[in-house]
Formats: structure tokens, sequence, C-alpha cells
């Protein structure tokens, strides 16, 4: 329960929508559908990695911010490692997508 404290809801909210956003990454070469709820899967959440995706760096920096107070620097370091750890795995699960739209 104090691991979730020290995260807050805000960090909790932000780490479950990155990880949502990356397992809902679009298969290369998938087209565009803007018709019905299928907008979502191919227009709404490729538009919002980007976003999570600098959320999850600006944060990661105010971690390592944060971490020049003695207090809580081991609390900060765990949460900033997390966070960037969480960011690797969502570049990964997209890279495919984006290097296909590089063609």
């Amino acid at each position: 329960m104090s691991f979730l404290k020290d995260l807050g809801a805000l960090r909790i909210l932000l780490i479950a929508a990155a990880l949502f956003v990356a397992f809902m990454s679009p298969l290369p070469g998938t087209g565009v559908d803007l018709d019905g709820w299928n907008i979502v899967p191919t227009t709404v959440i490729p538009a919002s990695m980007p976003l999570i995706f600098m959320v999850l760096m600006f944060d990661f920096m105010m971690c390592r911010i944060r971490m020049s107070d003695e207090n809580v620097r081991k609390k900060f370091s765990f949460i900033g490692y997390l966070e960037l750890a969480v960011a690797l795995f969502l570049l990964i699960m997209w890279l495919p997508f984006f290097l296909k739209i590089g063609q």
C-alpha cells in the first residue's frame, strides 16, 4: 500500500494509460478507419501515444529534480526509473508502427 501511496493517483493513472496505449498499438500498415468506434484504435490511440510518452519523460525529469533532496532521493529515484522503463516499453511496442509510417 505504501508503494501506491508513494506513486500517487496521477502517476498511477499515467502509467496505466501508458500501458493501455502500449498494448493498443496497431499493426504496421493498418489503415485509418474514420467510421464508428474503429476511429479510436486507428486515429485516437496513435495520436495520444506521443503525448503520453512526453508526459512520462517530463515526469521523469521532475523526479530527477526532486532527487536533489536527500530525504526523498530513494523514493523519486525508484519512481523515475519505473517511469523510464514504462516509457521504453511504450516506445518498443510502437516502434514497428512508426517505422512503417516512415517508409
